[in-house]
């Protein structure tokens, strides 16, 4: 069976069989469970259950991630168990291993009412945001020798969002203001901002919270001066006559600042008896696996997320210092995150992707903002019916009868989705005569430059024709060939051309083929080069 009919298949039972959960347990989750452990609890059991394979479907079969979510979160809304008893809070909290006081009172218990019946959603987010920040958090506290509970400051300071940005302009997990990560040599310019950089924040709030401790002496001062600021807190022990108790000092404390060390310690809680309430943890859309990179030279995620065919919202996630989505080529080299089966590919293709779209994603005066993809100067393209292509590589392709952006997508090398983003489309749905501006790769968007030349598109199938002896003889379309041998095609590089892709000509022909073949120790080319490609069977 044709593979697209099975994951077609496949995620129609996936999408009927949530429905009909959804819809058969609407009204039984939407009421509190009496005396139900939810861990015991068939009805609890059964959407987890069904959540973790629809997570499961996206990391297998790109099942939209937003379905997931959306399911887990609704179910979470829904899903609640009875008002907790006082003694029920205050033995759970003694039973939290822990080297910060967790006091409980009716501050705390105020807190915990909003974690557990107000917040339902955003705890839920926490909590899968939580399996990815907080082992790299504990090694940062460890290292420094604080506290490891220490991992739940930024829950209450940013919901563990490594891009929040508070109204008086504190920004990043850690929330930090421009002048402290400037004093803690944190790197904040125009493309680059290390308050949201989740490691090196994490790097610095630890020094700064071990700093505090030297200074007051005691964790719940610490958290609280962590958010008002150590001058703020010295005021609230002269106020207080001198005394260093955090709870002695509250109400000299600024109000914003009274509710820090509460929250702290029913975020503690939460944290730690998510289920006993009826949580999930909302997985995000992030790999849990990644590591880094060192790029010395200029580039644009997009350039990476086409190349690498990752979606450029991950990257964006996995990289959110880049303000611009830009490395830039200054004060290099700079780390890029990947998710961990994409590193090798980097690597290897890091030459190619440098060098794709420069004009589109690089352009000098688009720093701010995404590139403007149009061109009001457009002429023929020999070898792309229906299009005409701009001076700045913009292809623009008008619809005709049967067409889909399935076959348009495949036509131009390109994905469903970068058409959708480049021309602003929220459907699938196409128009007779639409226009559709596209950006495939370079040797489908460079007009010929002399007669002799044969440049086609690169997207464009293998031909074959009668020789003389009346034998099919293969001939490319998407390269200026040589005159082609029996066992291989020469190929003549052109300006803009790279070995990745060079290779994606060649179905069945990767970048280490072509080096292999011609005896290349690296990866450069120069314009007129031949190179020899083996000629596949087919």
């Amino acid at each position: 069976m044709d593979l697209r009919n099975i994951f077609r298949n496949t995620l129609t039972v996936i999408l009927l069989s949530c429905s009909t959960l959804l819809m058969g347990q609407q009204i039984a989750t939407s009421v509190t469970i009496d005396s139900v452990n939810p861990a015991k609890d068939p009805v609890y059991i059964q959407y987890v259950q069904r959540l973790d394979s629809l997570y499961l479907a996206w990391q297998t079969n790109r099942l939209p991630i937003r379905f997931y979510q959306d399911t887990a979160l609704a179910f979470v809304k829904n899903y609640s168990i009875p008002d907790t008893p006082d003694s029920v809070f205050v033995k759970r909290l003694a039973g939290i291993p822990s080297a910060i006081e967790l006091t409980y009172n009716k501050q705390v218990r105020s807190y915990l009412d909003l974690y557990t019946k107000s917040r339902r959603k955003q705890v839920s987010i926490m909590l899968g945001l939580s399996d990815y920040y907080f082992p790299m958090i504990e090694a940062k506290l460890d290292a420094y020798g604080l506290p490891l509970e220490l991992k739940y400051l930024p829950i209450i300071e940013s919901a563990l969002n490594p891009i929040a940005k508070s109204k008086a302009g504190a920004q990043g997990m850690w929330q930090f203001m421009l002048g402290t990560a400037k004093l803690y040599k944190l790197n904040v310019n125009s493309f680059i901002d290390e308050r949201l950089d989740p490691e090196r924040s994490t790097e610095v709030a630890c020094r700064y919270l071990k700093e505090l401790y030297t200074m007051f002496g005691d964790w719940h001062m610490v958290i609280a001066a962590y958010n008002c600021g150590p001058g703020n807190m010295m005021k609230a022990i002269q106020r207080a006559g001198g005394k260093k108790n955090y709870w002695d000092v509250f109400y000299y404390l600024p109000v914003e600042t009274r509710g820090f060390v509460p929250a702290f310690i029913a975020a503690t809680y939460i944290m730690n008896y998510a289920q006993d309430h009826g949580f999930y943890a909302v997985k995000p859309l992030m790999p849990i696996h990644s590591d880094t990179v060192l790029v010395r030279t200029e580039m644009h995620l997009g350039q990476v997320s086409e190349v690498l065919g990752v979606d450029l919202a991950i990257l964006q996630m996995l990289n959110p210092k880049y303000r611009r989505k830009i490395l830039p080529a200054a004060g290099g080299p700079y780390d890029l995150r990947l998710p961990d089966e994409k590193i090798t590919l980097f690597i290897t293709y890091q030459d190619s992707i440098q060098n794709f779209k420069q004009s589109v994603y690089l352009a000098k005066n688009n720093m701010d903002k995404e590139p403007v993809r149009s061109s009001k100067s457009k002429t023929k393209t020999k070898g792309i019916p229906d299009a005409t292509v701009g001076k700045d590589g913009a292809i623009t392709y008008i619809v005709k009868s049967g067409d889909n952006l399935g076959a348009i997508a495949s036509k131009y090398k390109v994905t469903i989705n970068s058409i959708k983003d480049w021309n602003g489309l929220n459907s699938n749905n196409l128009s007779i005569g639409q226009s559709l501006t596209v950006f495939g790769p370079k040797a489908i968007t460079e007009a010929p430059r002399d007669t002799n030349a044969v440049v086609m598109a690169a997207n464009q199938p293998k031909v074959e024709k009668e020789n003389s002896k009346g034998q099919l003889v293969e001939q490319s379309s998407t390269v200026a060939a040589s005159g082609p041998s029996e066992q291989f095609i020469l190929y003549t590089v052109r300006s803009g051309d790279n070995l990745w892709t060079i290779a994606q000509k060649y179905p069945g022909t990767s970048h280490e083929d072509i080096m292999k073949l011609n005896q290349m120790t690296g990866s450069k080319l120069q314009t007129g080069q031949v190179l020899k490609i083996k000629r596949k069977e087919g």
